[in-house]
C-alpha cells in the first residue's frame, strides 16, 4: 500500500462527507450480523432456505453500494464498480448460495461465535466514532470562539473610534484643558483597541490556516483509521466463519476457501483509495481577515505607539504572551513524543494489510485519539500566543524598547479605568531613553501558512504541530490533596464524571493501564472515570472498607441460577470462562446486549447469555 495516503492530505475540509462514509459502514456491521444470525436459522432448515437468505442480502448491499463504497455525496458516481471489502463480501454471498446443506453444530457456531463478535464490534467502533466527533466539534468550537473574538474587537474599536471623534469635536468647539486631557485619554484607548483589534485578525488568520490545513486533516485521518480498523476486524471474522463451515464439511469448502482468496485481497487501503477518487472536488481556501478601518477615523493597519500607555500596553501584551508560550512549550515534548511513537505504531501495523494484527491497530488508534484531542486544544491555544508575541515584535517600530524585564505580571492588579491600571501597575519606561530593541527572535515573519511550530511527525501519514495548552491548572483540595484538573471534560457514558478546571477532585481508583482513571469531584459529589492524562494525581488511592451487606428484603426468594451448554473462553478481565454444564449464580440479568452478569467458582463477571440456558 502507499504510505503516504491520506484523506486529510487529499480532500480538503470534508468532514462531513467523511464522517458519513465512516458511519454508514460501522452500520453496516450490523447487517452483516444480521446475516449470520438469519444464517444460523436456515442452516438447520437446510439449503433450500438458505438460498434465499443469501439473495435477500445480496440485494440489500446492492441497494447500498454506493453509499458504503464512495458515501452519500460522491464527486464521481462508481457505476457498477464497488469497493474492495464490498467484493469479498460479495463473493462470500455468493458462495454461500450454492451451499445445499449444512449442520446443527454449524448453526450454533454461527450464532455465538460470529453473530456476537460483530455486535460487540459494532458497539465499540461506534464508541470511537463518536469521540473523534466530540474532537471534531472541539477544534470547530475553538475556531469558531476566535473568529467571534475578532468581532468583538472591531467592535469595540469601531466604538472607541466614534467616542474619540465626539472629543475631538468637543476639543474643536471649546479647546479648554478639561477637553483636552478627555481628547488625549480617548485618543489613547482608540489607539489601544485598534492594536488589539489587529492582534485578533493576525490571530484569527492563523487559527484558520491551523483548522484547515491541520486540525481538520487530522480529524479525517482518525476517521480513516477508524474505518480502516473496521475492515481489519470484519477480515477476521469472515476468516473465522471460513474455518468454522470448513470444519462442517469438505463438500463446502473448496466454495469458501475461494472466498477466502478474495476477502485476502481486501486492503483497507483500497476502499479508502476508491473513496478518495470518487469524492475528490475543487477546493477554494477561505480568504484571510483584513483590517477594516473605521468610517471615522484611520485608515490604515499599522499599529499605533504614540505614547508610553500604547507602548506599556503592548509590553504587558507581549509578557503574557511570552509566559503562555514557554510555560506550555515544555509540555508539548512529552505529549509529541507519545503522538510520534503511536504514529510509527500505526505505520508499522500498515505496512503489511493481509496479515495485519486488528486488535493492536484498534488500541493504538484509542490511545492515539486520547493524546491527539488535548494535544490540539493545546497547539490552537499556543498558537495564539505565538501569534501575539509576532504581531507586537513585527509591527512596533524598532526605536521602541520591547524587553519585558520590568513587566512584573504578578502584580498587576485590576483597577478602575484603563490608565489607572497602566500607569500604577506597570514600571514605566521612557522609551525616548533607550533606542536599543530587545526583541525575542522566535519566530521569523510567520510567513507560513501552517505556522512556525508545524514541524511533521510523520511526513507521510500525519501532520502534527508542537504545542500544549494553555489551560490552567488549579490545585484541588487543601491539605494533602494536592490533586490538579489540567483539562476539563465533560462525560460520555454513564459510568464517567465531568470534571472543569477549579473542581476539586480525590482519587478512587489508579489507572491500570486503560488510560482511565477513577476519581470522586468533591466540587459536585460525582463517582467515575475520567481520561488519565486530564488530571494530575498526587495521592495513593484509599482503601475503603465495604459497607456491612444488608439482610435480604425476601428470604424466601431462590437465587437464580442458568446452566452452560457450550465453551466459551473469557475475552477479558471482566468476562467468566465456561464449560458445558457450569451452573452460573446470576447477579444481574441480560439487559438486552446478549450479556448476563453472574458468579461462577467465586468469580464474577460476564458471560454470553446465549451460551447458557
Amino acid at each position: 500500500m502507499s504510505e503516504k495516503l491520506s484523506i486529510g492530505n487529499e480532500i480538503k475540509d470534508s468532514y462531513k462527507e467523511t464522517h458519513k462514509w465512516v458511519q454508514n459502514n460501522l452500520k453496516g456491521l450490523k447487517d452483516i450480523e444480521q446475516f449470520y444470525r438469519e444464517r444460523a436459522k436456515l442452516e438447520r432448515e437446510y439449503g433450500e432456505k438458505l438460498s434465499g437468505l443469501t439473495k435477500e442480502f445480496l440485494n440489500r448491499k446492492s441497494k447500498s453500494t454506493v453509499p458504503l463504497s464512495v458515501g452519500d455525496t460522491p464527486t464521481v458516481t462508481p457505476g457498477s464498480l464497488e469497493a474492495a471489502d464490498l467484493v469479498a463480501w460479495n463473493e462470500i454471498l455468493s458462495q454461500t448460495e450454492v451451499i445445499s446443506k449444512d449442520h446443527h453444530h454449524l448453526a450454533n457456531d454461527f450464532e455465538r461465535q460470529i453473530a456476537e463478535q460483530l455486535s460487540g464490534l459494532y458497539a465499540k467502533l461506534d464508541m470511537t466514532l463518536t469521540k473523534i466527533g466530540g474532537f471534531n466539534e472541539e477544534v470547530t468550537t475553538k475556531r469558531d470562539t476566535i473568529n467571534q473574538d475578532l468581532e468583538k474587537a472591531k467592535k469595540r474599536y469601531d466604538e472607541v473610534c466614534a467616542s474619540m471623534e465626539m472629543a475631538r469635536n468637543k476639543h474643536t468647539k471649546s479647546s479648554n484643558e478639561r477637553n483636552k486631557r478627555k481628547l488625549e485619554e480617548k485618543e489613547s484607548e482608540m489607539n489601544i483597541a485598534k492594536n488589539e483589534y489587529l492582534i485578533k485578525i493576525n490571530q484569527a488568520n492563523r487559527i484558520k490556516d491551523k483548522y484547515y490545513f491541520q486540525d481538520v486533516p487530522e480529524v479525517l485521518d482518525l476517521l480513516q483509521d477508524l474505518s480502516e480498523s473496521r475492515i481489519f476486524f470484519l477480515n477476521d471474522i469472515w476468516r473465522s466463519a471460513k474455518d468454522l463451515e470448513v470444519s462442517a464439511g469438505e463438500r463446502v469448502q473448496q466454495r469458501l476457501n475461494t472466498a477466502d482468496s478474495v476477502v485476502s485481497q481486501n486492503l483497507p487501503s483500497l476502499s479508502t483509495t476508491m473513496f478518495i477518487k470518487h469524492n475528490l472536488k475543487q477546493w477554494k481556501e477561505p480568504k484571510d481577515f483584513c483590517f477594516e478601518p473605521s468610517p471615522v477615523w484611520h485608515d490604515d493597519e499599522k499599529f499605533v505607539v504614540t505614547t508610553q500607555t500604547e507602548l506599556t500596553d503592548l509590553k504587558v501584551k507581549l509578557a503574557k504572551a511570552e509566559q503562555t508560550y514557554n510555560h506550555f512549550q515544555d509540555l508539548s515534548q512529552a505529549e509529541m513524543s507519545k503522538l510520534s511513537a503511536l504514529n510509527q505504531r500505526k505505520k508499522e501495523a500498515k505496512a503489511d494489510e493481509s496479515s495485519a494484527d486488528a486488535v493492536g491497530f484498534y488500541e493504538t488508534l484509542k490511545s492515539y485519539l486520547s493524546v491527539i484531542t488535548p494535544f490540539t486544544s493545546h497547539e490552537t491555544l499556543k498558537l495564539q500566543a505565538e501569534v501575539q508575541i509576532e504581531s507586537i515584535q513585527n509591527n512596533v517600530p524598532s526605536e521602541y524598547d520591547l524587553s519585558t524585564d520590568d513587566i512584573d505580571l504578578s502584580k498587576l492588579k485590576k483597577k478602575s479605568g484603563l490608565l489607572s491600571k497602566l500607569k500604577h501597575n506597570i514600571l514605566n519606561t521612557d522609551s525616548s531613553s533607550s533606542k536599543t530593541s530587545h526583541r525575542l527572535s522566535l519566530f521569523g515573519n510567520g510567513s507560513d501558512k501552517r505556522g512556525s511550530t508545524a514541524q511533521s511527525l510523520d511526513n507521510d501519514t500525519t501532520s502534527l504541530t508542537s504545542s500544549t495548552s494553555l489551560s490552567t491548572n488549579y490545585t484541588a483540595g487543601t491539605g494533602s490533596n494536592k490533586n490538579k484538573v489540567l483539562f476539563a471534560y465533560s462525560k460520555q457514558d454513564a459510568d464517567e464524571v465531568s470534571i472543569s478546571l477549579r473542581d476539586l477532585v480525590a482519587l478512587e481508583a489508579a489507572d491500570t493501564g486503560s488510560g482511565w482513571t477513577k476519581i470522586k469531584n468533591l466540587t459536585t459529589g460525582e463517582t467515575g472515570l475520567v481520561p488519565t492524562t486530564y488530571v494530575e494525581i498526587n495521592e495513593a488511592a484509599k482503601i475503603k472498607e465495604a459497607p456491612k451487606v444488608p439482610p435480604p428484603r425476601r428470604t424466601n426468594m431462590p437465587t437464580r441460577t442458568m446452566q452452560a451448554q457450550y465453551d466459551y473462553e473469557a475475552q477479558g478481565d471482566d468476562e467468566l470462562s465456561l464449560t458445558p454444564n457450569d451452573v452460573v449464580n446470576v447477579i444481574r440479568g441480560d439487559d438486552g446486549s446478549g450479556w448476563t452478569y453472574g458468579e461462577l467458582n467465586g468469580e464474577k463477571g460476564l458471560f454470553p447469555t446465549s451460551y447458557c440456558r
